[in-house]
Parts: C-alpha cells; structure tokens; sequence
C-alpha cells in the first residue's frame, strides 16, 4: 500500500510538471520593444503591438525600417530597391483616381524630396502588422520634420501622422506595394 500511494505521488508529480513544460513551451512571443533596433531611437514597437515574433514578421518589419533609414539618409538607390514594380497609391481618395499614382511616380516624389530638403528626420513607431500569405500591413505612427531653403532662409515642415504600408512578398523578399 505504502509502495503505491508514492508511486501514485510521484506519477501526479510527473505529470503536473510535464503540464508546466507544455504550457511554458506553447507560450505565445511577441515582438517587445528592445527585441528589435534597441538601439534606434527612432525606431520602436509599440509595447501595445502583440505582434507575433516571427521570421516573417521580423523581415516585414525590417523593410518598414530600412524604408526609414533610406527616407533620412535621402538614400533612394535603397529605397527604389524596397519598392515593387507593382506600387499602386490613390494617395487617399476612393472617389477620383487622377491623384493615383505607381512606381514611376513615387521615384520622381522621392527625388524631389532628396532635391529641396535639406535634411530629414522620421521616428516611427510601429503600431500593427498583420500577415496573411504573401501580403503584409504594417501600421505606423510617424512624426516627421524636414528642412529646406526657402527664399535664402532656412525653414522647417513638421507633422505627424498614422499610416498603414502594404508589403507583397515577391520571391524571398518583402517589397513595398503601397502606404507611401
């Protein structure tokens, strides 16, 4: 009787901690906020977020933060390369489509902006991603200044907005196809 009333202890003990392990090793992991560029400033996860760290979650992201990156710098040979061929905006509206624009486009936006800014600055934190097969949506909040040179002087734009980008996955790569 003794022999089995510890065998039946040490059985419950087995099995309460093999219930531990399963449920410390089918924990959810989220992305945190020091997991990913701790050391940009510029460059945070909302602690809000929940996004699932994942392999394709940590590259999607890593566009939206190489776009950042590229967009400071004015360093459009990288940010052509983050944009898709099939890069289509309607910069807003639903209701007209003479302010869509492509690809072709955002490149000569972009190379205005490298011309007549002087310098840039964008901090950006990242509020959602959601993933589903080859397509991705980052939500962003951004706070944004730019300088240039008007009439001899120099002056500041600032702002802030919430934007949401659109990633295709073409290849093994994630690419911008829209959001900009």
């Amino acid at each position: 009787m003794l022999m089995s009333r510890g065998f039946a202890n040490a059985l419950k003990m087995l099995v309460t901690l093999a219930a531990i392990s399963l449920s410390f090793g089918c924990a959810t992991h989220y992305i945190t906020p020091d997991s990913l560029y701790a050391d940009d400033a510029d460059f945070k996860i909302d602690p809000e977020s929940q996004i699932l760290d994942t392999t394709e979650a940590r590259q999607a992201l890593d566009v939206l933060y190489r776009y950042r990156q590229a967009l400071v710098d004015k360093d459009y040979g990288t940010l052509n390369q983050l944009i898709s061929d099939d890069y289509y905006d309607n910069a807003g509206t639903t209701e007209t489509t003479t302010d869509d624009y492509g690809r072709e486009e955002l490149v000569s936006i972009l190379e205005l902006t490298a011309q007549h800014a002087d310098r840039i600055q964008m901090a950006i934190v990242v509020k959602g991603l959601n993933i589903e097969g080859p397509r991705a949506q980052i939500d962003y909040e951004y706070d944004f200044a730019y300088q240039y040179a008007l009439g001899g002087q120099d002056a500041w734009d600032a702002g802030v907005d919430v934007n949401r980008m659109n990633l295709a996955l073409e290849g093994d790569r994630w690419r911008i196809v829209g959001g900009l």
